[in-house]
Parts: C-alpha cells; sequence; structure tokens
C-alpha cells in the first residue's frame, strides 16, 4: 500500500491506496472509500472526472517507524499534522499541563502540554512545520 499527503484547495489528505488486488483500496484520513475502475474509458475521460488536482503531492514512507524515546520530557506528535503556533522558547520553566504547543490536524486543533515540570531544553519544530505521528517537537528537561 502506498502512502500519500495531498493537499487540494490548502486541505491536506492522508491518502492510502493499494492497486495489488482486483479491486482497487483507497483510505482517506482513515475512511476507506469505495472505488470502481472503469477499464473501458480512455485515461482522458478518467482524468476529466476529477475536479480538482492536487496543488502540492509527497509520497511517505510506509511503515516509518516514529523516533524512540521513553523519556516523559519528550514531547511527541500524537498524530500528523501542522505545527500552528509554538507557546513556549528554550530556557523557559514550564509546569505539568502547561500547554507548550497548537497543532491542527484534519481540522481539528489539539494542544499539546508539558508532560513533566521543568525547563524546556529543546525545541525541534518551528509554526507553519508539518510531522508524522512520533515526532520528538520539545524535549523538557
Amino acid at each position: 500500500m502506498k502512502k500519500y499527503l495531498l493537499e487540494i484547495d490548502g486541505k491536506k489528505y492522508d491518502v492510502e491506496v493499494d492497486l495489488s488486488g482486483s479491486e482497487p483500496k483507497v483510505i482517506v484520513n482513515g475512511k476507506k472509500i469505495d472505488v470502481k475502475v472503469n477499464s473501458d474509458a480512455s485515461s482522458t475521460e478518467n482524468i476529466k472526472q476529477v475536479k480538482k488536482s492536487p496543488k502540492k503531492v509527497s509520497e511517505t514512507k510506509p511503515n516509518t517507524i516514529p523516533e524512540s524515546s521513553n523519556d516523559p520530557g519528550d514531547l511527541k506528535a500524537l498524530m500528523p499534522g501542522k505545527v500552528t503556533k509554538v507557546i513556549v522558547s528554550n530556557g523557559q520553566n514550564v509546569k505539568v499541563g502547561e500547554p507548550v504547543i497548537l497543532m491542527e490536524s484534519m481540522k481539528m486543533e489539539q494542544t499539546i502540554v508539558a508532560t513533566k515540570d521543568g525547563k524546556i531544553s529543546d525545541i525541534n519544530v518551528s509554526e507553519g512545520d508539518t510531522v508524522e505521528v512520533g515526532k520528538i517537537m520539545i524535549k523538557i528537561t
């Protein structure tokens, strides 16, 4: 199964496509989509059926292994998304539950909070960055 991150008219879609069987399997943002392929239609007719073409397409690596760390001070992305705001700065002291990053994923805003009291020792993301699941975004020591 190939994985793609599509951006269409400013909206991002995680798409998985498997063409190995008799019927294609397509999953968009975790939802299975029923797809029928018309083998009699010319490729031009198939293209005309797509009303909007992707602005950006990037193939993602299947079975990407998230960064491994069991340190509770390593704040990881829980789902793929876009960093909309980094609330803290390096050297700043934080308390458990204090917001440190705002993310947008599947049209929902997610607040990433400090998982322990400590000092921000490393910020690995910037506003506008797209992150994958498991990416260590901030370290708290």
